[in-house]
């Protein structure tokens, strides 16, 4: 009798659990939708930047680019900036971000040069600090809501204010991206020294007054470059997450499933051992009494 009711038990726990991953689930995908949708004005807006940016370090000279950009960035160290998760429940997303990342910053030292780790996410950071890795910088990202820009640009401007310190000359970002509808795969990007190309029709060079402007112009579209290709990796990011953690999900629920129908059958058979025990019994009580 234990054990019957130890397995309607296992059996009730399991069906709440269904509902507690079903639900789950449901929030992600809707967590991944409205990532989606702040992607594509995302994209609009750096489409739109991004000539500007190129058509003013084409007007620049060797001194202003070097004000700029620094020019030499290769003699300082490599930063590699991972976007991780806050929550877990999204199964390998930060492991296999973090070991692919940590192979490249092997790749770079082997190349003989520093690399200087840096983490957004506090999933990602627990990873690196149990494998002995020393972060120059972390900071963790909201967790119960996709980050809004306003969220990045703070982490933007630590990042500008590192290269201004010279505390590194590359900003390299580890994060995952949606390759295809329902899958996501680890990549690595240069953030910084933008490498953008010329425009494809240039036009003449533009006379920004008072000319003073001119250097203020520049770091304002160096800015915006740095913070919208920060926030594009993290909306990126945040999708993978939200793709990870549906497709966690629904195995886990399948997994739920499937053991939840064993221990269904398993609880029918006990259930008819138990009655034909019962039978048995009753039988062997019945010719007991019937003998005396």
């Amino acid at each position: 009798m234990e054990d019957l009711e130890a397995l309607a038990t296992h059996c009730r726990t399991i069906e709440r659990l269904i509902s507690l991953l079903e639900a789950v689930r449901s929030v992600a995908e809707i967590a991944w939708r409205r990532a989606e949708q702040r992607f594509d004005p995302l994209t609009q807006y750096r489409n739109h930047l991004q000539p500007l940016f190129s058509e003013a370090l084409i007007g620049l000279d060797l001194q202003q680019h070097y004000a700029l950009l620094g020019a030499d960035g290769d003699e300082l160290p490599i930063a590699l900036l991972f976007i991780t998760s806050e929550r877990g429940l999204c199964g390998p997303f930060n492991d296999r971000l973090v070991a692919q990342g940590l192979q490249h910053a092997r790749k770079l030292s082997t190349q003989g040069a520093m690399v200087r780790l840096l983490c957004l996410g506090d999933r990602g950071r627990r990873l690196l600090e149990a494998g002995g890795h020393q972060l120059l910088y972390a900071k963790p990202l909201p967790s119960l809501a996709i980050p809004t820009y306003v969220d990045i640009e703070e982490i933007a401007l630590d990042l500008l204010d590192f290269i201004e310190q010279r505390a590194f000359g590359r900003l390299l970002i580890a994060h995952n991206a949606p390759v295809r509808r329902f899958q996501y795969g680890a990549t690595i990007s240069t953030l910084f020294p933008p490498d953008l190309a010329a425009p494809a029709h240039p036009r003449q060079q533009r006379v920004v007054k008072p000319a003073h402007d001119t250097s203020a112009l520049l770091t304002h579209l160096l800015t915006e470059h740095l913070l919208l290709g920060l926030y594009q990796a993290v909306i990126e990011s945040a999708m993978s997450e939200q793709l990870a953690r549906v497709y966690t999900m629904r195995l886990a629920t399948e997994n739920a499933r499937k053991l939840l129908e064993k221990l269904r059958l398993d609880y029918s058979l006990a259930r008819s051992n138990a009655v034909t025990n019962s039978i048995l019994e009753l039988v062997a009580g019945y010719e007991a009494t019937a003998k005396q």
